[in-house]
């Protein structure tokens, strides 16, 4: 009787001792399992950490490349399509990463999610900077083509004004030379005779007309043809005698920019050699005093001469 109850009580306590081994392996695999899921929480949460700091960043580096793309913006317009469609992708690529790091907790997928999209997000702002890139070379480029395209403006508004002064001076030349060298006018009062004859008076009551007399010279510049000449005479007072029925007028003058008044016109028919031209006048030349004449051509003064009648 007490062999069978001595190994009653061996088997209970081997039972014990198995319930108890058997207890002990469970806790520990909970315990296990417990800290392994406790582990894996804690680093998901520093490494989510880690891409929201990491996110930001991008971010802030976002924001600045933004600033530096608006300066310019609008200066080329294919390349400005581009930059908004990348601008747009990245846009889109930051609210999902926003949305995703948000969440308080993430599980694993999301995390491995999450770094795949700020991978991406990190790349486009890559490509933008790029893109940026590009176009500020393209603008400096223009810059540059630009700087030159003004010296190179500059340069040929230079010569260009050269060439015009130059040929200004030619014209000018030409344009003196085209006129006749008139050494002297002579200029006399005088009357006629009852037989015919023309002398010379003194005396302003018994002077009828101004005789007005000078030599053109030769000239090869001038084509052969008709010449028209211009007289003014001056009164004693310093008034220019016009008769507008006699043919007086007004002509460019060359020295200023107001019209010059002229007494009488004379067209001559000139061959290019010396010429001979004797012109009268005998309108309000009555006053006693010095009678100034002045010869134009072409609004030039070409000659000059005077009288003095008592």
């Amino acid at each position: 009787m007490e062999t069978n109850q001595n190994g009653a009580g061996e088997s209970k306590k081997k039972l014990y001792i198995s319930a108890l081994v058997a207890l002990l392996l469970i806790n520990s695999v909970s315990l296990y399992f417990l800290f392994s899921e406790n582990k894996e929480k804690t680093d998901i949460t520093t490494e989510q950490v880690a891409l929201q700091s990491n996110f930001k960043s991008l971010s802030d580096t976002l924001d600045a490349k933004n600033m530096v793309i608006d300066k310019y913006v609008g200066k080329n317009q294919e390349l400005d399509k581009t930059i908004a469609d990348k601008e747009d992708m990245i846009s889109h690529e930051k609210k999902e990463i926003s949305g995703l790091l948000s969440k308080t907790k993430l599980t694993a997928g999301e995390l491995t999610k999450a770094k795949g999209m700020i991978a991406q997000y990190q790349a486009s702002i890559t490509d933008l900077q790029g893109k940026v890139d590009e176009l500020t070379k393209q603008n400096q480029q223009l810059a540059q083509q630009n700087q030159q395209l003004s010296t190179d403006l500059s340069t040929e508004k230079q010569a260009t004004s050269q060439l015009t002064e130059k040929n200004m001076g030619l014209t000018k030349k030409v344009e003196v030379g085209s006129l006749f060298q008139v050494a002297k006018i002579d200029v006399e009062a005088v009357k006629t005779r009852q037989n015919g004859k023309e002398v010379a008076v003194k005396k302003a009551k018994a002077a009828e007309e101004l005789k007005i007399s000078f030599e053109t010279g030769e000239n090869k510049v001038i084509d052969p043809g008709q010449v028209s000449l211009y007289v003014r005479i001056i009164n004693p007072k310093g008034e220019t005698i016009a008769v507008a029925d006699q043919g007086s007028g007004t002509i460019p003058c060359a020295d200023s920019p107001e019209p010059c008044q002229y007494t009488k016109k004379a067209d001559i028919q000139y061959d290019q050699s010396n010429k001979k031209v004797i012109l009268y006048w005998g309108q309000n030349i009555k006053d006693p005093g010095t009678y100034k004449v002045q010869l134009y051509q072409s609004g030039h003064v070409i000659g000059t001469g005077a009288v003095t009648l008592s």
